[in-house]
């Protein structure tokens, strides 16, 4: 069966994860999103802040991998990469920000089409942590844990039971090489 996402646990978190809460909470708009959680300006991947760097080199890193995984229907229908019918490394991170939440907020249910891949790590996830929706699947979220998802799948969280749940996401494009 196709899984509608992939998980990979990032080994260094205990580490950047309290580098990366701090970027968040400092660079929070004022301005609630739909559900009442708040989030960074969405350029938070061109800032050159060196612990956000450092987990999209990683998640960078991760990218061809997933896309060839989702390309394959989860499976492997073939070892190798050349033969999907695109560049594997064609794909850049579009759009990155962090999002704080509090008890009593939430993100509404939404997707982020037109990208092709979406992405959420999970920097801090108090006990009790709403899980992340998607597709109606509830995922237990995890410090250190990343989800990428195809970007038109809807997905949201329930409230927030506790404060400080906090997420850095983000969006992926194709940028089909020029001929």
């Amino acid at each position: 069966m196709f899984s509608q996402y992939q998980l990979f646990d990032y080994v260094y978190s205990s580490k950047l994860n309290p580098q990366l809460y701090n970027v968040v909470c400092d660079n929070l708009v004022k301005q609630p999103i739909m559900g009442g959680g708040f989030i960074t300006p969405l350029n938070l991947h061109t800032r050159g802040i060196k612990s956000v760097d450092t987990l999209l080199t990683w998640i960078r890193n991760i990218i061809p991998h997933a896309a060839f995984k989702f390309s394959q229907g989860g499976e492997d229908k073939t070892d190798d990469s050349t033969q999907v019918g695109y560049n594997v490394n064609s794909f850049k991170i579009d759009s990155c920000w962090g999002i704080h939440y509090n008890k009593g907020q939430r993100v509404a249910k939404h997707n982020h089409f037109p990208y092709i891949i979406s992405f959420g790590y999970c920097v801090n996830a108090p006990d009790k942590s709403s899980p992340f929706i998607l597709e109606g699947e509830r995922i237990n979220i995890v410090p250190g844990r990343l989800i990428m998802f195809l970007s038109h799948q809807y997905h949201g969280t329930l409230l927030s039971k506790v404060d400080g749940r906090c997420m850095i996401v983000g969006n992926i494009l194709y940028q089909s090489p020029s001929s």
